[in-house]
């Protein structure tokens, strides 16, 4: 996985990280791999390749004034050099990089056709900004049943721009979801117990990382691949340009698909609260809260079980370790953001959303002056009696498997507990102790 830090010996892995960095791959899995052999024997990561395979792609050359060249240097030097990839993921990867740049080209080249949609308002958004596994996404995908919201389902996250021409007659079903979908079903088989720990649906919202990628001011490559020299350089840089392209997105896709109120997340936003309220200065921020170390672990297991997508032998204790440094690097960044009463910002505590989640709708429609309408609430306590806790299954997680110390985490992160009052989950409550 990484080129500078070998696994660590059989003897030091529980059992369960060593299912995490030697999975065994299912016979299917293998040969979707070995499929791509000579696609990645081919593959190249060099940004020049990249932009001149995706101007061919669309016969377009003005990838707009974003950043982009310095960005997408640093990312394409730290995947070569620092990570060590097998065949689908290699190939998986110059795709990934070749279709943000195509579809960057795609949206400059719409905006000087059309700069009408630059004037597309974004009103009052609400922005989901708690950490992972602390109810994002179930709260997200609740908001979303209230017509009066606008939302991307996951395949639109993906692909913000139809194939073909945008400015076309739509065609009926979109030819994006089959094609996300078949995404979907390869991943579904190379981590077919992905669903256990987090589901993702082609038809639900999901994350904005997806669209901030377009002015590299997200933070998907970090959680998908660990790429450190690329971390450092995301962190120093201010994020602000990237999330106005961040919003010229969201207005082509409101411009192309209707709606005008947008309900989003994504963790990140925490780290950037400054460039996130300075493009949506009228937007309500929703944090939930969980304990922080659950989210950790929690995130760790998922992330190391996720990343076989990419990597024949994913590292349990790099990952945990990562892992654990951008919760607090969120949590900081996050508390000290907010000064105290600000009424931008509705609080959510997981326990509070779990016991009573339509009681958290009311508080959050209550701060951001609307009002939950009779049929939205219906849609809501529908989606709720359809969408139970662990219906697939339950999510056994350790932090020992990830070379974490509750302890120390606790330690590291009771700055965060104390200012929002946030209760030790009873799963590490002892250990704790």
């Amino acid at each position: 996985m990484l080129k500078s830090r070998p696994l660590p010996a059989w003897d030091d892995l529980t059992p369960g990280a060593r299912a995490f960095a030697y999975p065994e791959f299912s016979p299917e899995a293998r040969r979707i791999i070995a499929a791509r052999e000579a696609e990645a024997s081919q593959a190249s990561l060099d940004p020049d390749h990249l932009m001149a395979l995706a101007r061919r792609d669309t016969g377009l050359d003005d990838f707009g004034d974003a950043p982009l060249a310095e960005p997408l240097t640093v990312l394409a030097r730290s995947l070569e050099e620092e990570l060590d990839f097998h065949a689908l993921g290699r190939s998986f990867l110059e795709r990934q990089l070749r279709s943000l740049l195509a579809t960057r080209l795609r949206l400059v080249n719409l905006w000087e056709r059309h700069p009408e949609i630059l004037d597309e308002a974004i009103e009052r958004p609400l922005i989901i900004i708690g950490l992972p596994r602390s109810g994002t996404t179930i709260l997200h995908r609740l908001l979303a049943r209230d017509q009066m919201l606008r939302s991307a389902p996951f395949w639109e996250l993906s692909m913000p721009l139809p194939p073909g021409d945008p400015e076309g007659p739509p065609a009926e079903p979109d030819p994006r979801i089959a094609m996300v979908q078949a995404g979907l079903d390869t991943l579904s088989v190379m981590a077919p117990g992905l669903a256990q720990m987090h589901e993702i649906q082609v038809d639900e919202p999901d994350e904005d990382i997806s669209l901030l990628v377009y002015g590299f001011s997200s933070m998907l490559f970090e959680w998908s691949y660990m790429v450190p020299a690329y971390s450092r350089y995301y962190r120093q840089a201010d994020q602000t340009e990237g999330y106005r392209m961040f919003k010229r997105v969201l207005q082509t896709m409101q411009w192309l698909r209707g709606g005008r109120r947008w309900v989003l997340k994504a963790p990140q936003h925490l780290e950037q609260l400054g460039p996130l309220l300075t493009v949506f200065p009228d937007a309500t921020l929703i944090q939930t809260h969980r304990d922080p170390v659950v989210a950790i672990v929690s995130l760790a297991s998922l992330t190391t079980y996720g990343v076989r997508r990419y990597f024949d032998h994913p590292d349990p204790h790099a990952i945990g370790g990562n892992i654990a440094g951008i919760v607090e690097r969120l949590l900081l960044a996050g508390t000290a953001g907010r000064a105290e009463g600000d009424g931008r910002f509705v609080d959510i505590p997981f326990a509070d959303l779990v016991a009573d989640p339509i009681g958290c709708v009311r508080k959050i429609y209550g701060a951001s002056g609307d009002l939950l309408s009779a049929e939205a609430e219906a849609r809501m306590r529908a989606w709720i009696a359809d969408n139970r806790q662990e219906k697939h299954g339950r999510h056994d997680y350790a932090a020992e498997d990830f070379g974490l110390d509750i302890g120390e985490l606790r330690r590291r992160l009771q700055f965060y507990q104390d200012r929002f009052a946030v209760p030790t989950d009873r799963k590490f409550a002892g250990a704790a102790a």
